[in-house]
């Protein structure tokens, strides 16, 4: 009886746990990264500024910007947002950027 059990439990956890993950594997097939590069990134808040800006385009999911390196890597969803696009957003946040060649 607690095999049944088990297996019913084990069954149902199976089932419903396959169509989860083939929609999050299409979502993130459809993902792209790039990086920009970015100028005038001259103290601390630069980063949080341009994140942020970055962060507010629709269709980003993610921004992370190194200051060392003069760039922000940026994760998006190209159905929503272009490359330029979030290049423009940056620039019109007062730092002026580019897409960096793949």
């Amino acid at each position: 009886m607690i095999k049944r059990l088990i297996l019913t439990i084990w069954m149902g956890l199976a089932i419903w746990s396959v169509p989860a993950l083939a929609v999050t594997a299409d979502a993130q097939q459809t993902l792209r990264r790039v990086t920009l590069e970015v100028s005038n990134l001259t103290c601390g808040m630069c980063k949080y500024t341009v994140e942020n800006a970055l962060k507010q385009v629709e269709g980003v999911k993610s921004a992370t910007v190194d200051m060392d390196q003069g760039i922000a890597v940026v994760t998006f969803d190209p159905d929503q947002v272009a490359a330029e696009a979030l290049a423009r957003a940056v620039s019109n946040a007062g730092y002026p950027a580019s897409v960096r060649p793949d």
